[in-house]
C-alpha cells in the first residue's frame, strides 16, 4: 500500500511539474545596446549575479543602441511586476530629457529606481604623434591653434561628446567635435591620424591602444582614478578643478512597481554585486562597481539631469527622435 501511494505521488509530481515551470517567468534585464561592448557586458555580469541571488532565470534582452530610446520604451510599456528591468545608462537617465523634445518617457516620473550598478571611467586620450603629455600642454596647444584640433565621439550628444563640450567650456578652448557612428570607427581614425587628435572615451575601449603606446592617456573624467589606469590623474588633479563627466549604469523598473518588490530587487542586486567574482568580472570590462540604494540613485539622477541639460544647451544639439 505504501509503495502504491508513493508511486501515485511521484506520478502526480511529474504531471504537475510542467505546469509549475510554465508559470515561472524569467527576470528580464533590458540593455539598450547590441551584444558585445561594455554595456552588454555589464548587463550580462549583473544578470549572472542576480540569477544566483534570486534562484531563477535571469536573461538579457538587447534593444537597439545609441541613446537607448527603444530600450526605455520597452520598459515603460512593461508590466510593473518586477519581472522586467532596464539597465539604463547616462543617456537614458540624464541626457535624453534635454536632447529629445518629444521624448516618450520622463526618468523621474516613469522609472522606479532600483540602484546604481557601475560606473565606466571616461578617459581623455590623444594620438601619440600630437606630442602632448598632459592636460595643460593640450590646453596650451589648443589655445595657440583655435579650431584646429578635433575630437571624435560615438555620436552627437553622447556622454563622450558632451565631455568634450565641458572640456572646451572649462578650459576656454575651441576644439572641434567630429561625430562618428559608434566608437570603433572613431578610434580607428584617431590611431591612424586621419583627422582626429583626441577622444573622450570609456577606458575599456582605449586601454589596449594606451598600453601599447598608440594613444596617450592624459586624464580620467571621473571623480577618482580608474583602476585600470592608476597612474593617470583625474581631470581635477590635472588642473581642471571640478570637471566631472561620468558614464554610469543604473537598474530601473516601471514606475508602478510595488516598493516591496523594488526593495527585494535592490537587495538581490547588492548581494550579487558584493561578491568578489562579480566585482572582478566588472573590473575586467573596465567598469567600477558602484552599488547604491534606490533612494541614492534617484537623488543622483535628479542632480545629473540639470547638469547635462546645460551641456546639451551649450552643444546646440537637438534631435528629432523620441516621439
Amino acid at each position: 500500500m505504501i509503495h502504491r501511494r508513493a508511486a501515485i505521488a511521484a506520478s502526480l509530481s511529474v504531471l504537475a511539474a510542467p505546469a509549475v515551470r510554465a508559470q515561472t517567468r524569467p527576470l528580464v534585464i533590458v540593455v539598450g545596446a547590441p551584444p558585445g561592448g561594455t554595456a552588454d557586458g555589464v548587463g550580462r555580469v549583473l544578470a549572472e549575479a542576480m540569477r544566483g541571488e534570486m534562484g531563477g532565470i535571469v536573461v538579457v534582452e538587447n534593444r537597439g543602441g545609441g541613446s537607448g530610446l527603444e530600450a526605455a520604451d520597452r520598459l515603460v510599456r512593461a508590466e510593473p511586476d518586477g519581472q522586467t528591468l532596464l539597465m539604463a545608462n547616462t543617456s537614458v537617465l540624464a541626457i535624453n530629457p534635454s536632447l529629445y523634445p518629444r521624448l516618450t518617457y520622463d526618468p523621474l516620473r516613469d522609472f522606479a529606481f532600483v540602484g546604481k550598478v557601475a560606473t565606466v571611467p571616461i578617459v581623455l586620450a590623444v594620438r601619440r604623434e600630437l606630442g602632448v603629455r598632459s592636460v595643460p600642454e593640450l590646453i596650451a596647444m589648443a589655445k595657440r591653434r583655435p579650431g584646429a584640433l578635433n575630437f571624435g565621439s560615438a555620436g552627437t550628444a553622447t556622454a563622450m561628446h558632451l565631455a568634450g563640450v565641458l572640456f572646451n567650456q572649462m578650459a576656454g578652448t575651441d576644439i572641434t567635435h567630429i561625430p562618428f557612428r559608434g566608437s570603433a570607427p572613431a578610434v580607428t581614425n584617431l590611431i591612424g591620424g586621419q583627422g582626429l587628435d583626441m577622444m573622450f572615451e570609456p577606458a575599456a575601449t582605449l586601454l589596449e591602444h594606451i598600453n601599447r603606446g598608440a594613444l596617450v592617456a592624459l586624464a580620467v573624467a571621473d571623480g577618482q582614478r580608474a583602476t585600470a589606469l592608476p597612474d593617470v590623474p583625474t581631470m581635477s588633479e590635472a588642473g581642471l578643478t571640478g570637471y566631472l563627466a561620468t558614464q554610469y549604469f543604473g537598474l530601473v523598473a516601471p514606475a508602478a512597481t510595488p516598493a516591496a518588490t523594488v526593495r527585494r530587487l535592490n537587495e538581490a542586486m547588492l548581494r550579487g554585486l558584493g561578491s568578489d567574482a562579480t566585482r572582478d568580472r566588472l573590473k575586467a570590462l573596465g567598469a567600477e562597481p558602484a552599488p547604491s540604494s534606490p533612494e541614492e540613485l534617484r537623488a543622483f539622477v535628479t542632480e545629473e539631469i540639470p547638469r547635462w541639460r546645460d551641456l546639451v544647451r551649450i552643444s546646440g544639439a537637438q534631435l528629432d527622435g523620441g516621439g
